[in-house]
């Protein structure tokens, strides 16, 4: 099974493996993303940077060698804008798994989410991946609304919570075909 290179770019961006030196700014940059929690329910982890890098992020059954977390850095600044988390072959050898991806507040609604997400659909076509999955909050409707315009318009199920409630919580897990 190939990879995503451990750099690549698309017209704006870079992506790269995160360095060990980068572990420390990128958790801040995670941090900033746990308004997400009123919709997931998830606690803030507060290492979870560090953790991706040293033991991944693995799915059941899941190897590191198969998962990747890169930062997403703006070409002409080289400003670190987000971070990319993804696991290669699950739930079968053609899938990825998005596991994680997060554009930083302050720069979000300037197409960067669409260019990641245009660039990575190339890159795995290039690379013989039939589709991609990727689990979102069933509350986070930002979230919802991004994933269908990017084309994840198939269910593959929802899980958590039957019950809706401001202390239950459901994801649903989408799937765009390449």
């Amino acid at each position: 099974m190939k990879h995503l290179p451990s750099s690549w770019n698309s017209e704006r961006l870079i992506f790269s493996d995160v360095k060990p030196f980068e572990i420390v700014e990128l958790q801040k940059l995670y941090d900033t993303s746990r308004y997400i929690q009123e919709w997931d329910g998830q606690e803030n982890d507060a290492n979870y940077v560090k953790n991706c890098v040293e033991q991944g992020n693995l799915p059941p059954g899941g190897i590191l060698e198969n998962y990747r977390i890169q930062s997403i850095c703006t070409l002409e600044e080289n400003q670190t804008i987000g971070m990319l988390s993804v696991y290669h072959g699950y739930p079968a050898e053609s899938i990825l798994y998005l596991e994680f991806l997060y554009i930083q507040n302050g720069v979000q609604k300037q197409g960067y989410g669409q260019e990641m997400m245009d660039a990575l659909t190339e890159q795995l076509a290039t690379l013989g991946y039939d589709e991609i999955r990727i689990n979102v909050a069933l509350k986070n409707w930002p979230a919802l609304r991004f994933w269908f315009r990017s084309g994840f318009s198939q269910i593959g199920g929802i899980h958590g919570d039957e019950k809706h409630s401001s202390t239950h919580f459901a994801n649903i897990e989408l799937i765009k075909k390449l």
